[in-house]
């Protein structure tokens, strides 16, 4: 059922997302985590159809296909007081000059003063239906839901919102990350939630063969 929380997720959200999601089936978020692989990423079944979403430093991106269409998802840091990986270092211009289709969005803080081609600001809100119950009050200081956790949240509302009919697809979002998880993300809850909405997981471990 769309409910008003679900409505109002759209004002924030740049028109270029939002005509990207009606143009595809398939959409692909790949977690910054060293253990995936190729393998991984071909188990998700990413077609032109399909919309891949990057995020931060994009550290995996040469594990990725050019062939459809790619957002980068950079975090506003609150302690640097910057945007994870933004300006792109050069592994992303270089795959955003291969790609068929590329945009970048800026995740929190402000709105940057910007004039940069296909570069747009997403604030962020702590109303989407699946940050409900966040453990908020339990994190380290300055802790919150994970970038990739919070763009699953923005998705799934857009996605009730508009009636559209694409799946989600995540990849390595999966405990390990080459043993290192930041300690600022309620992962246990952000597992549980996925799961509870039936989302694919394709999980990446260290020494899977």
């Amino acid at each position: 059922m769309m409910t008003n929380a679900h409505v109002s997720a759209l004002d924030d959200v740049p028109e270029s997302l939002i005509d990207k999601l009606r143009a595809v089936d398939r959409v692909v978020l790949v977690a910054s985590n060293p253990d995936v692989s190729r393998r991984h990423v071909r188990r998700a079944g990413i077609t032109p159809r399909s919309l891949v979403l990057s995020f931060n430093k994009c550290g995996l991106l040469y594990r990725l296909p050019w062939n459809t269409s790619h957002v980068f998802v950079h975090r506003f840091g609150i302690r640097k007081q910057r945007f994870f990986g933004y300006p792109q270092r050069w592994k992303v211009a270089l795959f955003k000059r291969l790609a068929r289709e590329s945009e970048t969005f800026l995740l929190g803080g402000e709105a940057p003063a910007t004039t940069a081609e296909n570069v747009h600001w997403i604030p962020m809100r702590g109303d989407l239906a699946l940050l409900d119950g966040y453990p908020f009050d339990e994190l380290p200081e300055r802790g919150g839901a994970s970038t990739g956790f919070y763009m699953i949240a923005l998705l799934i509302e857009i996605r009730t919102a508009l009636d559209l009919d694409f799946d989600i697809v995540l990849v390595g979002f999966s405990d390990g990350g080459g043993g290192k998880q930041w300690y600022g993300h309620a992962w246990a809850f952000e597992r549980e939630a996925v799961a509870r909405h039936g989302l694919r997981v394709i999980e990446a471990r260290a020494g899977e063969p």
